[in-house]
């Protein structure tokens, strides 16, 4: 019983490491490849898993408080390019419309001259 936990740690560090190497991108590990690491991993009890999180490129590196992004993401109203497309959007809606009143006007212009009876509201005889 009291060399249960020395091997309870050494079997969890080496799954955990194991587990890391064949999720890590071949490309952010320096050293061997993959096979070779995972077999450093298995045969060699605490000393593998240990090599194995020093040799691949993050390390051990916790992150940072201070660290902070190069450019914090903006709000969409803080934006200059996001509120410059709605206002762009907003002036094409308001050329529609006011051609569609317009248009509208001219037909009811074109009915009023026609005496208001094209034929369409009158039932027919």
């Amino acid at each position: 019983m009291r060399f249960a936990l020395p091997i309870i740690i050494a079997i969890g560090l080496a799954v955990y490491a194991v587990i890391d190497c064949l999720q890590t991108d071949p490309a952010a590990v320096r050293g061997p490849r993959r096979p070779v690491w995972i077999a450093v991993i298995l045969l060699l009890p605490i000393v593998g898993p240990v090599a194995w999180l020093v040799a691949r490129r993050g390390g051990l590196r916790f992150p940072s408080r201070r660290r902070r992004p190069a450019s914090p993401p903006v709000a969409p109203d803080d934006n200059p390019e996001f509120l410059r497309q709605l206002r762009s959007i907003d002036e094409q809606h308001q050329r529609m419309l006011s051609e569609w009143e317009a248009d509208l006007r001219r037909r009811e212009e074109e009915q009023r001259k026609n005496g208001g009876d094209d034929g369409e509201d009158s039932p027919r005889t």
